[in-house]
Order: C-alpha cells, then sequence, then structure tokens
C-alpha cells in the first residue's frame, strides 16, 4: 500500500495543532494526493482524552484511513506533527517506510527563558529509527527557525524555508459589520494556560481595557490566577472548536499578548483571527510572520491603537483587507499545489503526477486513484482502519449488587467495530446472561461467595486475569467497578504494555471515598452520564479532571425495542391492556420484602397486568402473589414498548433505562450503605416529573403512589416532559474513545516504563 503523505501526530491535541493536521489532511486530498493518519498518543499530560474533534470527523466521513503502523505502506513523505509526540520509542515497530520524515516543528525546542522543551537529538533519533528514514525539522515559523539557527553545535538538518501552518478560508466568513465607530469590541481565544497571558496586572488591564466604550470576549476560560483581575466589560465563554467562527463574527478587534516566558511556534488562532477580517492587534514579536496583516504595539499602547481605529472607519476596513489578504497570501490552502511542489523539490522527490498538473481542487472526493493499494472503503462512519488481525479487549465486571456493571460493559463492547474481539472476565453470577448474548465469558467466584479471605482471593484473581490476557492475547483490558481491587491493581503493574481503561459511574454517596492516586494508573477513565448529575456531590464529582464523561450508556436502544404485540406476547400479557413491571433488583442487601406485595396488590387492585420480574441474581422466593405473572426477563428495555409502568430500583441502568426510554415509574432506591445514592435519583427523577420516588419504609404509602402513577394527569405531564429529552447512547462514544487508545501508536511514557514485567 502507497500513499503520498502519511501523517503521524496526536489527535488529542486541541487547538492549532490539530487544527493544522486536520487541514493538512484535507488539503491533501483536496488537491488529488492520497494521504493517512497514524495516531500516536505521544504525551502522558494529556493522557485519557478523546480525538479532537474535528479531525475525528475527518476520519470517520471523509474516508481518510486509519493507520495502526503494522500494515505494509511505503509513502513518499511521512509528516511527522510536533516534537513532543515522538519523545520516546514504540513498545512494537512500525511497518511503514517513507522517503523522508519532515517533522513539523510546532512546538519550539526552547520556551522564554532558555529551557530546553525537549530532547532534539532523542526526537530526531527515534524517528530515524522507527521510519527508517532520514529525518529533516521544517519550522512552521520564524521563531522557531531563529532557535534552531542559534544552536551552534549538533543542530539538525532544516528544511529550507518555513512550513507554515495552513488555514482553510472557506471555514472563516470574512467580516460582514461595518467598522466600528466609538465602541469597540475586543476579545481572543486560546487555553487557560497562564503562558498564553501577559506577564503583570498592568499589562493584563492595558490590553484588554476595562472602559466604557469597550466590551472584552474572552473564549477558552481564564487562568485561575488571572480571575481577580476579570474587568467588569469582560465576557468569558468556555472553548468550543464548532463555535469558534461564530465566534470571532462578533469581534471587531482581536487582541493577543502572552508572557515572555512562552514561545508562539505559530498562532493559528491570531491566522484564524485574521482570515475572520479582524483588526489584529499583537506584540511586534509577530511582525516577521504575519506582516501588514496585523497592527503591532506593547500592551500598554492597546487603548491607542483602539481609539486611533475608532476614529477613522476607513483605517479599519484597510488594515481589516491587509488581514484577510496576508493570510490569503501566506497561509490559505489554495497555495497548497504550489507549496507542495515546493516540498518535494527541497526534498529532492519526484513530484506526484496529480500534484504536477493542478492548482484547483480536482473533482470527485479528491482521492488519487493513481496509486495502486491506496484504496480506502466507501461510505459514511465505515471503519478505514486495517489492522493485522483484530484487536482482542478483555471486559472485566466485578461482583455488584445487581447486573449494572456486567450490563454497561455489554453494551460498550457490542457497539465496537469489527476490528475489536469483545472477551469477558466477571465475578458476577449473571455470567451466563453475557454468554447469552454471545460473547465469550468466564466466570471467578468472588470472595464470599467460596468463603475466602480478601487477601487470598485477590492473589488468585491476579493469577486467573494474567492467565487470561496472556491466553487471549489481549491488547486491552476494560473494567467497569467503583473501586479497582489488589488483585487487579497487581496485574496493570505487571502489564504496562496493555491499555487499561476504567468505566466509573458517579453518585456516589459521601461516606464512600477514593484515593485520587488509583485514577492515574489507568489509561483512560471513562464516567458514564448521570441524568441526576447537578445533585451529584460525592468523591467522584471532585475528580473529573482527565476523566472522559460520556452520554448515559444503556445496553437497549429505542429502534432495538419489539413492537408492542411481540413484546406484549413475550410477557405473557395482553397487549390492549394495562401492563406493570416490577423489577426490585437483587434485593441481596436490601429488604424489600414488606413494600413488594403492597405494590402489587395495588396495581391488581386497578385492573392492571403485573408481571413479577425474577432478577438472576436475586434469592429465589417463597411463594407466589395470585394474579401475577413471574418472569425472567432481560434486559427489560427490549420489552418496553409493552410495558406502561415500571416499579423498579432507582440504580444507574434501571433508573435511565426508564427515563431516556420514556418509561413512567416508580423508583424504590436501594438505600443499603454499601449502594450509591439511588434515593437522590428517585428524588431528582420525581422533582422533574419523570417518575415517582416510594422509599422501603413508606409502606403506607404504596397505594398512594400507584394511584398517582395511573392518573391521567400524571401520565400527560410525563409524556409532556419526556418528550423533552434528546438522548444519544454514551456506549457508542465509550467504545470509539476505547477504540481511539487501542488503534493509537503509544510513545507517551519511557520504553522502560510500557513493557511488560514478569
Amino acid at each position: 500500500m502507497h500513499f503520498d503523505i502519511v501523517h503521524a501526530a496526536d489527535p488529542r491535541f486541541y487547538g492549532g495543532a490539530s487544527s493544522a493536521v486536520r487541514v493538512e489532511i484535507q488539503a491533501a486530498r483536496q488537491f488529488g494526493l492520497s494521504t493517512a493518519l497514524l495516531p500516536f498518543l505521544g504525551v502522558s499530560d494529556i493522557r485519557s482524552r478523546r480525538f479532537e474533534e474535528r479531525l475525528l470527523d475527518v476520519l470517520q466521513h471523509q474516508e481518510v484511513p486509519w493507520l495502526t503502523g503494522e500494515e505494509t505502506v511505503e509513502c513518499d513523505i511521512l509528516f511527522a506533527h510536533n516534537p513532543l509526540a515522538f519523545a520516546h520509542m514504540p513498545t512494537r515497530p512500525l511497518r511503514i517506510r517513507s522517503k523522508v520524515v519532515l517533522l513539523s516543528v510546532q512546538h519550539p525546542p526552547f520556551d522564554g527563558a532558555g529551557n530546553a522543551q525537549y530532547n532534539i537529538d532523542v526526537v530526531k533519533r527515534n524517528l530515524e529509527r522507527m521510519f527508517g528514514a532520514p529525518v529533516i525539522f521544517a519550522p512552521v515559523g520564524p521563531k522557531v527557525r531563529n532557535q534552531f539557527e542559534d544552536i551552534v553545535a549538533g543542530r539538525p538538518e532544516l528544511l529550507g524555508h518555513d512550513l507554515f501552518n495552513l488555514i482553510d478560508l472557506g471555514e472563516w466568513p470574512d467580516r460582514a459589520a461595518p467598522p466600528p465607530r466609538e465602541r469597540a469590541i475586543i476579545g481572543r481565544h486560546s487555553r487557560r494556560d497562564l503562558l498564553k497571558w501577559p506577564d503583570t496586572e498592568a499589562e493584563l488591564r492595558a490590553a484588554y481595557p476595562d472602559l466604557g466604550n469597550v466590551q472584552v470576549k474572552i473564549m477558552g476560560g481564564v487562568p485561575d490566577q488571572l480571575v481577580p483581575l476579570v474587568g467588569s466589560n469582560w465576557n468569558v465563554s468556555p472553548y468550543s472548536n464548532s463555535g469558534v467562527p461564530q465566534f470571532l463574527n462578533r469581534l471587531d478587534f482581536y487582541v493577543f499578548f502572552h508572557s515572555r516566558r512562552w514561545i508562539e511556534a505559530f498562532g493559528i488562532g491570531i491566522a484564524e483571527a485574521m482570515a475572520s477580517g479582524l483588526v489584529t492587534i499583537l506584540d511586534p514579536s509577530f511582525r516577521d510572520l504575519f506582516e501588514d496583516g496585523a497592527v503591532y504595539c506593547r500592551p500598554k499602547e492597546t487603548p491607542d491603537v483602539l481609539e486611533r481605529y475608532l476614529a477613522s472607519p476607513e483605517e479599519f476596513s484597510a488594515q481589516s483587507t491587509a488581514a484577510r489578504t496576508l493570510v490569503e497570501r501566506k497561509f490559505s490552502t489554495s497555495r497548497y499545489p504550489e507549496r507542495m511542489r515546493a516540498l518535494y523539490d527541497a526534498l529532492g522527490l519526484c513530484v506526484p503526477p496529480t500534484l504536477a498538473v493542478v492548482d484547483k481542487p480536482v473533482d470527485g472526493d479528491g482521492f488519487s486513484a493513481s496509486h495502486e493499494g491506496a484504496t480506502v472503503p466507501s461510505g459514511p462512519h465505515r471503519s478505514q482502519r486495517s489492522p493485522m488481525g483484530r484487536r482482542r479487549v478483555l471486559f472485566v465486571a466485578t461482583n455488584g449488587i445487581g447486573l449494572g456493571h456486567i450490563t454497561r460493559l455489554m453494551a460498550i463492547a457490542e457497539r465496537m467495530s469489527s476490528d475489536i474481539e469483545p472477551v469477558f472476565l466477571t465475578m458476577s453470577a449473571g455470567s451466563s446472561i453475557i454468554e447469552a448474548r454471545g460473547h465469550p465469558v468466564d466466570y471467578i467466584p468472588s470472595a464470599p461467595k467460596i468463603g475466602v479471605t480478601d487477601d487470598s482471593w485477590n492473589e488468585v484473581f491476579a493469577q486467573e486475569l494474567l492467565a487470561a490476557v496472556e491466553a487471549f492475547a489481549i491488547n486491552s483490558v476494560v473494567f467497569d467497578s467503583n473501586h479497582p481491587f489488589p488483585g487487579l491493581l497487581k496485574v496493570l503493574a505487571a502489564r504496562p504494555d496493555l491499555n487499561w481503561v476504567w468505566i466509573r459511574r458517579g453518585m456516589w454517596a459521601s461516606r464512600h471515598g477514593l484515593d485520587p492516586s488509583i485514577q492515574r494508573l489507568f489509561d483512560m477513565v471513562i464516567e458514564p452520564g448521570e441524568f441526576a448529575a447537578d445533585e451529584d456531590h460525592g468523591i467522584t464529582a471532585q475528580l473529573r479532571a482527565g476523566v472522559i464523561g460520556v452520554p448515559p450508556i444503556l445496553l437497549v436502544d429505542e429502534e432495538d425495542r419489539l413492537p408492542r404485540l411481540e413484546a406484549a406476547s413475550a410477557l405473557g400479557a395482553d397487549p390492549a391492556g394495562l401492563v406493570a413491571v416490577v423489577q426490585l433488583g437483587s434485593e441481596r442487601n436490601f429488604d424489600v420484602s414488606r413494600l413488594r406485595p403492597a405494590i402489587i396488590s395495588g396495581l391488581l387492585k386497578h385492573g392492571v397486568q403485573v408481571i413479577d420480574a425474577v432478577n438472576p441474581l436475586a434469592p429465589k422466593r417463597e411463594g407466589h402473589i395470585g394474579g401475577t405473572l413471574q418472569k425472567a426477563i432481560y434486559p427489560i428495555a427490549r420489552y418496553f414498548n409493552a410495558v406502561d409502568l415500571m416499579i423498579t430500583n432507582a440504580g444507574y441502568n434501571s433508573f435511565h433505562e426508564c427515563i431516556y426510554g420514556g418509561i413512567p415509574a416508580i423508583f424504590v432506591p436501594n438505600e443499603a450503605p454499601v449502594m450509591d445514592e439511588q434515593a437522590v435519583r428517585a428524588a431528582y427523577a420525581q422533582s422533574s416529573g419523570l417518575g415517582l420516588c416510594l422509599r422501603s419504609v413508606d409502606v403506607v404509602r404504596a397505594h398512594e403512589a400507584i394511584e398517582l402513577a395511573l392518573s391521567e394527569d400524571f401520565l400527560a405531564q410525563h409524556r409532556t416532559r419526556a418528550g423533552r429529552i434528546v438522548f444519544a447512547n454514551g456506549a457508542r462514544e465509550a467504545a470509539l474513545a476505547i477504540e481511539e487508545l487501542v488503534f493509537s501508536v503509544r510513545t507517551d511514557r519511557a520504553l522502560g516504563g510500557s513493557i511488560a514485567r514478569v
């Protein structure tokens, strides 16, 4: 398989770094070059972060091949982005061979104080040895080039000209508003890093003045240290990749000053502002790059510059035009063909035939068909990966009180691509459910089940887990539990070559603690969404930094539900009548024996057909309440079209199945000390008009709750409110996040800390 260009980059970088990679890929395809992405996870301090959303969209929807490094690939240029991603060698060889490696230096080698940001020699050697080709460093701007040219000994070979980041002008509509008069809206967008801001209070207040005729808009937030200095005229909003054009379109001036300790390698945010026709005010150090496209001054001079342009609409219009013109001349993707022809010539490579004759976009999807073997599958959402064999992922579920852990893991596993082969290992007696859904599974009884001590059980579990990892050639382990236990952590420490993912739900009770350092042991932590999240005040709510949040994870999607007639037949119910399902969990640690008959008698009193759902983990119940049907049902959500009322516990899965399934419910929270805040969930649903809360001590209220749940007023309100809920199953996002980890090259730690220990 041959490509003109393979881009090797860490797709988790946000902002300018990811924009540069995305636009390069899109431009290559637009002008007929064959191209692919080789994702690297190369920076440890952005662990547990998703691929940047716009770059991921290109991979998913524009048929860009996603290489894993195992394919036999040849390319003209291996375009490596950002030296920080290549500080270490990967644990496995890469089968990609290139004529040359071009390192786009998007991060300067030194900071403003002269401190080294990475080891130039190590990065160069790593790239040479990964890809078996000479490495040429390509500065993205004069600030980076100047730093390299100051190196006397050991300077790497530099590309003869700067390889600027590109801007697609089509993404940045020109400013349509008339020139401002008397009042100015100034702003900027960047991450919250303190180094991205002026050093002193005086400089900050001068650059973003608190004046009556100036409004300051900031996208991306403000560092905590600067919050007390925010002026009364500031408006601060979170960063949003997709919202940057709209944000810039509301500004008149773009004002960007940063710390003297920081070196801005290029400044793609600045180029975006200029492409949007903003009068852009910068420090003079940017003059060599942005030339007459910007206005240059010191922070203290900013108010005078603003007044000057407010007083002269003609000068404002001329500078606005100069900004966009400069971007089109130096950084626009329309210059891509001539830029790439110059690059091929500079590297001594033959210019691809399509590039030799093209100066405007090619017809069709832009993919060069002349490169035999570089074909890609058609159709949106289809995987573009071509790994050598499927990756095996081990899904490990703890022994929960209910079926929540195995249900969430199956929800994720069943939404993975065909490139993944799921294998299950569980301590839950519900292992037969996993097997019944077609998954290979091994069952290890929990310590209480077999009557052994926790210490001895953990020792044996570690051996069993390690044996499973080795026997099945496992690539990654996905673990769903509240607490990672010692046996699992022992294997995690012994096998750092695997990818370790922790699925950890929230809504912990305040009495439950968690050592924050445990979270950092995992390569990825995913937290399923919680409908009652605003009332989550447990320990995990304080530990969300570095955690990937996804929408609620459910096993059954709406389209997977059986039609009412078919579902009712499976339940043994008459579809013409009202059907209620009573499902109160495993009842292994919480007694609802007095409440159950009260609920059922209240339902029967109203002529409701009662399905008494038998939980696979519940102890056998003695006796049977007349007039009910006992059924072992899993998953109940598959039969929701035949269910008019659920009476269920408020565990994660049962609760969210009802809320997002639009099913009226009476929630009976399990309030055992070891459980999560089920009472809070149930009360939240009641406050939202999406359910009723019936606690186990409220036996005398059972009939009253049932009457209310069956009333037309409650049902009408429920229909209205449920209809306003927009839901996307987080299982898909969790599956994709895990695949991003599984199918990327790992260079985010030293090789010695990445290999298996026996």
